[in-house]
């Protein structure tokens, strides 16, 4: 496509010391897609934030990607006027679309109604993001992550890989009132370990992009559950109700993951603030972004959560951490769930029930060589035919250019 025809895209991004592979994924897709003339601005620059603001007055459209709502609106929210402003289009693609009391979903629907976003591109099930986004005045369209097909390859063929079972991830806030992923690594390690296998499983561990693509193909398998949470709200009350219910019953003092100081370690690199967790852990200041112990979880589940009903639709869903295990050859091991109707259990997975009493029969049927290999490819093929970061591009192209 000649360049003068493509879309000429403002795309607003912020990069600091993190390592959530999908950020550079999605900016990787923009700047070598053949559809869009992008130009990038970091937020997480001042300079870069006073030239967005310029360049946004001539774009024909504008996509906000998901590191732009995700832990914090501070870096966007100097482009409000802006964004109001502006004569082109307006896509945000939000992220962490679940309920944290500094990274409040009321905000971000705030933000999307007063700046007259056109589009918001959900990772959620289109329905759910449907209900989530209800009264924004914004139209909503399904993008949920996909493959970086230049990153995440099957370099290793299975019987090459050393790990038999393998995962890295981090536990989610006690605020969303879910820990299926914590007791996925538990059990399954547990059992792999008990049935001979070489397992390597961490949690509050994150690689950055090209070693976790390396870690996948030496896996013949990771685990799993759906992303979110089964009890997402649109006005975040009962994530600050647990906020004020632990800082009252905290003796010690806390950092909270909306002040001051969180925001000012934004600007330190990963490994320095990796050994800062690593000492606040064994120390009696508490980080309220941090997990919670497992007998604190427990009393805020059965004080917040037990008996009350869910989501009134359906609100977990598939991650980029599903997309890049298929993408590398790597079976999935996942608790049962619609993974945004994209993943069959059985077919791209080897499902477990939510109570986890299968496990070891999960186990044993991912040592029959040729059933993993059969998930693998599965899951592999449905991913190169359907689901790459090409695919996502240009379905949002088609929504861009239809009206």
């Amino acid at each position: 496509m000649p360049r003068e025809s493509r879309i000429q895209t403002v795309v607003l991004m912020v990069r600091y010391a993190v390592r959530s592979s999908y950020y550079e994924d999605w900016l990787d897709a923009f700047e070598a897609s053949p559809l869009f003339s992008v130009t990038t601005f970091n937020l997480f620059r001042r300079g870069e934030r006073r030239a967005a603001k310029r360049a946004l007055a001539n774009a024909e459209l504008v996509v906000a990607l998901h590191a732009c709502s995700a832990d914090t609106l501070q870096f966007i929210e100097p482009l409000r006027e802006a964004l109001q402003a502006r004569r082109g289009r307006f896509v945000m693609l939000v992220g962490n679309e679940y309920n944290l009391p500094w990274s409040r979903l009321a905000d971000k629907r705030r933000f999307l109604a007063e700046t007259g976003a056109d589009w918001v591109g959900t990772q959620l099930p289109l329905e759910a993001g449907e209900w989530l986004y209800e009264g924004t005045g914004t139209r909503v369209i399904a993008l949920p992550h996909a493959a970086n097909a230049a990153v995440f390859r099957r370099d290793r063929p299975q019987e090459a890989r050393s790990i038999d079972i393998g995962g890295r991830s981090f536990p989610y806030p006690v605020y969303i009132g879910d820990q299926d992923r914590n007791r996925v690594y538990e059990v399954l390690a547990k059992i792999g370990l008990a049935h001979g296998l070489r397992v390597d499983v961490a949690m509050n561990a994150r690689l950055d992009r090209p070693a976790w693509a390396g870690f996948l193909n030496d896996c013949r398998a990771t685990i799993g559950t759906e992303a979110g949470t089964r009890y997402l709200e649109r006005d975040d009350r009962t994530a600050l109700a647990i906020r004020d219910f632990l800082n009252e019953r905290t003796r010690g003092p806390t950092i909270r993951a909306d002040g001051w100081l969180h925001a000012a370690v934004r600007h330190l690199p990963y490994g320095v603030k990796d050994r800062l967790k690593g000492l606040l852990a064994r120390s009696p200041i508490r980080h309220e972004a941090l997990a919670e112990d497992d007998a604190a979880f427990d009393e805020i589940k059965a004080r917040f959560f037990t008996g009350r009903a869910p989501c009134p639709v359906y609100s977990k869903c598939i991650s980029s951490r599903h997309f890049e295990a298929a993408a590398t050859g790597t079976c999935q091991i996942l608790m049962h769930g619609r993974y945004n109707d994209i993943l069959e259990a059985d077919r791209h997975y080897i499902p477990l029930a939510p109570d986890l009493a299968d496990a070891a029969a999960a186990i044993e049927r991912f040592r029959d060589p040729g059933e993993r290999q059969r998930i693998a490819d599965a899951a592999y093929q449905l991913v190169q035919d359907r689901h790459t970061f090409r695919h996502r591009l240009a379905a949002l192209h088609k929504t861009v250019t239809s009206v």
